[in-house]
């Protein structure tokens, strides 16, 4: 057997800093867009979560002639997205349902947005909610509890 010299191992580290430069040119890109897919999965649910909330916040206070929905929809999403920039809220409220939504940009960096076409991905998310009064579904429940049990009483 013949033993390696200096010469062939240094051609074998070489070799494998060549490889590894040309695996990295796509390995990175991969990496750095499955981030920013995690990104945009975080901030579309988390307006959607926001929007419910808001939604929610319409349908308990429907009675409530000073409660400003999109003023509290704008703080629930203001500065918490990790990549969405420029979120625009918009939120009507009628006698029957709470209509909350929410509409920003999550901008692409580098080359990408040259391949496809666009600079960045539009993350909407929006929610609508029929309005509920709880005193006015409590006094339902109870009213069908009564009718209920006289039922039961008169059968018995």
């Amino acid at each position: 057997m013949k033993k390696r010299g200096k010469k062939q191992k240094l051609q074998a580290r070489g070799s494998y800093t060549v490889e590894a430069s040309l695996l990295m040119g796509i390995i990175l890109p991969v990496l750095v867009g499955i981030i920013y897919m995690g990104f945009f999965l975080h901030d579309r649910g988390f307006l959607q979560c926001a929007a419910y909330e808001a939604a929610v916040y319409a349908s308990l206070h429907a009675d409530d002639k000073d409660a400003d929905v999109s003023a509290v929809a704008q703080v629930l999403a203001e500065g918490r997205t990790l990549g969405t920039r420029g979120v625009s809220v918009s939120a009507s409220v009628d006698d029957r349902r709470a209509d909350v939504a929410y509409e920003g940009n999550l901008q692409i960096p580098g080359m990408s947005a040259d391949l496809f076409g666009q600079g960045a991905l539009a993350v909407r998310s929006g929610v609508s909610l029929t309005l509920e009064r709880p005193s006015r579904r409590i006094q339902k429940i109870r009213g069908v509890a009564k009718v209920i049990n006289s039922v039961r009483r008169n059968r018995e």
